[in-house]
């Protein structure tokens, strides 16, 4: 491949990793705004519901249990799919960056005259100095910044499920044990 072409693929891969790269931001932009929201929501429901003062409120817990267990799915599911374009748009920008490395690299060595197509191992090194060849088959994005990534995925998302049942399980308390104010004077208690 010549060097104007090198020059002209490394144009166009900048260019469609600055659309992935708005896209990851997007994606991770939305997944933060969903869990704001869903947060800002759930307390304003334990909020209303440990005011509430009625004398059968009991008797409906199961209305705000619902509402808050059906706004927690709902919510769930548009953020696992956030998450998940996030995590695709972020291997394949990765995997670009990668590409994008490789071409430069032919680029680097078509300027010094070989001959090189894209998919093609660039020659052995003419000394032992140099080093190895890169070969251009390993497009994989690092294995170990995948696993953090899932890591943290997999943790906030733990996280989230968590606050949903501390949620629940609150706005039950609250409307069958009397509000906020058993729950303090049982924490006093010895």
């Amino acid at each position: 491949m010549e060097l104007e072409e090198l020059k002209d693929a490394s144009r166009e891969l900048g260019h469609i990793n600055e659309r992935q790269e708005k896209r990851v931001h997007f994606y991770e932009t939305r997944a933060h705004v969903l869990t704001i929201g869903y947060i800002l929501f759930q307390g304003i429901i334990l909020i209303s519901v440990s005011l509430q003062s009625s004398s059968n409120r009991c008797k409906r817990w199961w209305v705000i249990f619902t509402i808050s267990l059906l706004s927690s799915l709902i919510f769930f599911m548009a953020f696992v799919d956030a998450i998940r374009k996030f995590y695709e748009t972020q291997y394949h920008l990765d995997a670009n960056y990668i590409e994008l490395q490789i071409i430069n690299k032919h680029m680097l060595e078509a300027k010094h005259g070989h001959s090189i197509r894209i998919g093609e191992s660039p020659p052995p090194p003419s000394s032992s100095n140099e080093q190895k060849p890169f070969h251009d088959d390993c497009l994989e994005p690092d294995a170990f910044e995948l696993f953090k990534r899932k890591v943290y995925i997999t943790v906030t998302l733990f996280v989230l499920i968590v606050f949903s049942a501390v949620t629940l399980y609150a706005c039950r308390s609250f409307l069958c044990n009397g509000g906020s104010e058993v729950l303090i004077s049982q924490s006093l208690s010895p």
